[in-house]
């Protein structure tokens, strides 16, 4: 299948005067932030908290960033004072604390690269999200990357005649893995060992999450947009138009109920084959390079092509320090066939590098890279950026850490990786973190202050994708000593928090309860 046509990427720009002049509207005052937000989401662009910047979500499907892209990101950071990125949980990079004059200048240079920040936001089909290791990884039951590519092609068509009326989230996965979280979204492909795909959809986190339902086993990949467009359809007519908190495709499932549900869907599925010519024909594109040697950096992973390896780079909390970030981009630019996956971790790999690429791609990172679990923690940008958020995720996360680092007794690489969330929207997919935090409010003493409620036991495994159980909610105040007092705990037992609490559950909840 052809890539984005020409007439597609005409509509995703139709927007973009109108989206200009609101911009300067906004920036003069002339414009409230919730009037600026009706035009401005579908853009991808969101107005900040204290309404005097605006962030723009780039959108790459399943975090995939080509050569004209990272040059693009290059120019962008050099012509424009962009000092905070953020790697989001959906696989898109969102460019912080940008001005007027900075966001109308870039919106048509990055769709002038591929990347169509039309859809970004809103009520749209979002950003596709999959196994960042697609087509490189080794393990996957067969390669999804040229139905994943076709599949992404034909959404950006979506983007412009769907109708819809919430966010409709779409993922893959090789089998292997479930980073794109394929079995809480809209809709879910995973790829079987048989070559075929296990279905899912009416899935989603936020508020009221639900684990999608499996809608179809079996299915032959070149069929993968009949049920992208059957779900769009679905969507489009049972949708609640009404009540925009009940309006996402799970509460669908709910009032029809599993069986029904499923039963709809695949009679959408099977009109969708009547009146619709949407087989897909795969096309392949492997990677011609070839490496020699082997890294001294232990950070660098063996991929499925003799002789090239791939590195993560995980900054803490998915921001990763702007001038490492700009130096990594110079420095890969020029690699043959070097280029980017943003991971929903809110990390990015560097894949196709050979033995020497390898160890200087995981120098230039060191300083700003995870060395423990806990240093992955996931973590949206909170309420200091987010116009919506609830309480300051981000900063409630460092303050965790550099409470533990203060205590000077906890062996921090024992302590597990944490997803917050700063509010109910789940930008961060607390629900299924073994250990998840979410914004809330508390009642001490007659008055309600910050917290956040901890939730346990969530899980995106492929074969046992769970929600997390609320087990209190404990104060923003408080929350630090929490984890200082549960590190202490782990430091004495010399174990990791995973297989500690496993087999300590009642030791943890006694804790809990000590701060709930």
């Amino acid at each position: 299948m052809a890539g984005v046509s020409e007439s597609v990427k005409a509509a995703l720009i139709e927007g973009y005067p109108k989206f200009a002049e609101a911009t300067k509207q906004f920036f003069d005052k002339t414009l409230a932030p919730g009037d600026y937000k009706k035009i401005s989401g579908g853009q991808g662009c969101y107005g900040e908290h204290g309404a005097n910047s605006v962030m723009l979500r780039l959108r790459f499907a399943g975090g995939a960033i080509d050569k004209t892209q990272i040059k693009f990101l290059i120019d962008a950071m050099k012509e424009h004072p962009i000092t905070f990125t953020h790697i989001s949980t959906g696989q898109s990079l969102q460019l912080h604390h940008l001005d007027a004059d900075t966001v109308i200048d870039l919106f048509p240079k990055a769709h002038a690269a591929g990347i169509y920040t039309r859809g970004a936001g809103g009520d749209n089909p979002r950003n596709m999200t999959g196994a960042p290791l697609r087509g490189v990884g080794k393990g996957a039951a067969f390669d999804v990357t040229p139905y994943f590519t076709a599949a992404q092609n034909y959404l950006m068509t979506l983007v412009t005649t769907l109708k819809l009326p919430r966010k409709y989230k779409i993922a893959f996965s090789s089998g292997c893995e479930n980073e794109g979280h394929a079995t809480c979204k809209e809709l879910g492909f995973v790829a079987e060992q048989n070559g075929t795909f296990t279905v899912y959809a009416g899935g989603g986190l936020g508020a009221n999450p639900r684990v999608a339902t499996k809608v179809a086993v079996g299915v032959d990949p070149k069929d993968v947009l009949y049920y992208m467009y059957a779900m769009g359809k679905l969507y489009e007519d049972f949708g609640d138009y009404k009540n925009k908190a009940r309006a996402r495709s799970r509460y669908i499932v709910e009032r029809l109920g599993a069986d029904e549900f499923i039963r709809v869907f695949n009679e959408y599925v099977a009109n969708a084959k009547e009146t619709q010519q949407l087989d897909i024909v795969p096309e392949v594109a492997g990677v011609t390079k070839q490496g020699t040697g082997v890294p001294t950096t232990k950070r660098a992973v063996e991929q499925k092509q003799p002789g090239l390896y791939y590195v993560n780079y995980h900054p803490f909390g998915g921001d990763p320090d702007a001038k490492t970030f700009l130096r990594l981009l110079e420095y890969i630019y020029p690699l043959q066939d070097v280029t980017l996956r943003l991971n929903t971790d809110e990390s990015m790999y560097i894949i196709n590098l050979n033995a020497e690429e390898a160890d200087e791609v995981a120098k230039i990172v060191e300083a700003d890279n995870a060395t423990t679990d806990f240093d992955t923690s996931i973590s949206c940008v909170g309420c200091t950026v987010c116009q919506i958020g609830l309480r300051d995720s981000s900063g409630m996360l460092a303050k965790i850490r550099d409470a533990v680092v203060a205590a000077g007794d906890v062996d921090e690489a024992l302590l597990p990786q944490i997803r917050v969330s700063g509010c109910p929207n789940s930008c961060g997919a607390h629900e299924v973190g073994l250990l998840g935090l979410q914004g809330f409010s508390k009642k001490v003493n007659d008055a309600v202050v910050p917290a956040f409620a901890l939730s346990m036991d969530g899980s995106c495994d492929l074969h046992d994708t769970k929600l997390g159980n609320r087990v209190a909610v404990i104060t923003e105040e408080e929350l630090p000593v929490f984890f200082v007092e549960l590190g202490r705990m782990l430091t004495t037992a010399k174990t990791p928090f995973a297989p500690w609490y496993a087999a300590h559950k009642d030791e943890f909840m006694a804790l809990v309860k000590k701060f709930d």
